[in-house]
């Protein structure tokens, strides 16, 4: 298995994994009357630009298929990476419907944390369904951990719905301790999404 950032070329569920990572999100944000969240997150990694693009994504490959994703960013690239989305979704929504799309991405900032300079942040992080409980997310994120280390980061941070128990177990069992609830603010009808819980690793004091 080969841990790399990953390339526009690349093939594999992609966007599915991208999307199992926040799924009730990226509906509340994404999905419109004509497109799919899957429709954006893929239109996203292609572009190269914001926090999905294929820029920002680290890849989990095997036999040339991706079967991991991850996001991994900081505070020193959180505003370009906040430009490179905006631009997708005007392109991709048409300038109208960009403004609503933006009011409700606006909420995920609720539950995702906007790193400082010396901090890892991880997200979007999914793994193939038929590649799960064979340590592949363990390795890939503590891959990431061992390069934050060496690179002098302070924290590793993510931030893990309340849904989703595994995840958390997993996490703690790295080492990881939650720091904080944080309830999801944003409203629309028909759609619900889950509160989540920061975590967070201390790596250089």
């Amino acid at each position: 298995m080969e841990i790399r950032q990953a390339k526009q070329n690349d093939t594999g569920a992609i966007a599915e994994m991208i999307y199992s990572s926040g799924a009730d999100i990226y509906d509340f944000i994404y999905q419109t009357n004509d497109k799919s969240a899957l429709d954006y997150i893929n239109y996203e990694f292609k572009s190269g630009r914001g926090f999905a693009g294929y820029k920002n994504v680290t890849v989990a490959v095997e036999n040339n298929e991706v079967i991991a994703t991850g996001c991994f960013y900081d505070g020193n690239v959180y505003n370009k990476l906040v430009i490179g989305s905006a631009l997708n979704m005007i392109s991709f929504y048409g300038l109208i419907n960009f403004i609503a799309v933006l009011k409700r991405s606006l909420h995920a900032i609720s539950v995702m944390k906007q790193p400082r300079k010396n901090e890892l942040y991880l997200s979007n992080f999914g793994v193939s369904e038929k590649y799960r409980s064979r340590g592949i997310g363990s390795a890939v994120v503590q891959k990431k951990i061992t390069e934050a280390k060496t690179a002098h980061y302070k924290k590793f941070i993510l931030d893990v719905s309340v849904n989703n128990p595994k995840a958390e177990a997993l996490y703690k069992r790295m080492g990881m301790n939650v720091t904080k609830e944080k309830k999801f603010t944003g409203k629309r009808d028909g759609f619900e999404c889950a509160d989540a819980r920061q975590m967070e690793l201390v790596l250089n004091n």
